[in-house]
């Protein structure tokens, strides 16, 4: 009977560890930055970054013409004044480039030689994602070992199913 009890308070520790874990394998968005216009002249990125909610630990996407633009982190008080020659990093490699934002905080960037009097210029402040919705916590009534591992099976192919899911998807919008 010792027995039995034990190896029913280890199921429910797995599938209440399952559960917790399932939200966790989401995969980190990417913004691109600008949307279908990318990074150039003349576009409202204020408004752009208005209708984005951005997490730590996300990227942003910059696409642009790397013979023509560049992509520079700087200071609030360098953005508002569109200077680029006190940078925090220049982020530019190719045209087609992300960035990863670590830290919960304002980020601030432009585009050097005069394209930042046209509006290439962001501020976005990153966020902590906020946790999902707590669930009830399940009840156990007693259920043979059988019947629990075919439900942890279950829980587990489920968590499996929603991560490879979330990749595909990810993949797709991406592409």
């Amino acid at each position: 009977m010792e027995i039995r009890r034990r190896e029913a308070a280890a199921f429910w520790m797995l599938l209440v560890a399952a559960v917790v874990a399932m939200p966790t394998c989401t995969v980190s968005q990417r913004h691109d930055v600008g949307g279908p216009a990318g990074w150039a002249p003349n576009v409202n990125y204020t408004v752009w970054a208005g209708q984005e909610h951005i997490y730590v630990g996300e990227w942003l996407y910059f696409r642009f013409d790397k013979r023509y633009y560049n992509v520079l982190e700087v200071n609030k008080t360098n953005y508002e004044q569109c200077n680029d020659r006190e940078f925090i990093t220049n982020i530019t490699r190719g045209g087609r480039d992300v960035y990863q934002l670590n830290e919960t905080r304002p980020y601030y960037f432009l585009s050097s030689g005069g394209y930042c009097y046209n509006g290439m210029k962001l501020a976005i402040n990153v966020e902590i994602k906020p946790p999902p919705p707590a669930s009830a916590p399940a009840k156990s009534h007693g259920s043979s070992l059988s019947s629990n591992k075919s439900v942890l099976e279950l829980v587990f192919s489920i968590a499996l199913a929603y991560c490879m899911l979330t990749l595909v998807a990810q993949f797709l919008k991406n592409s």
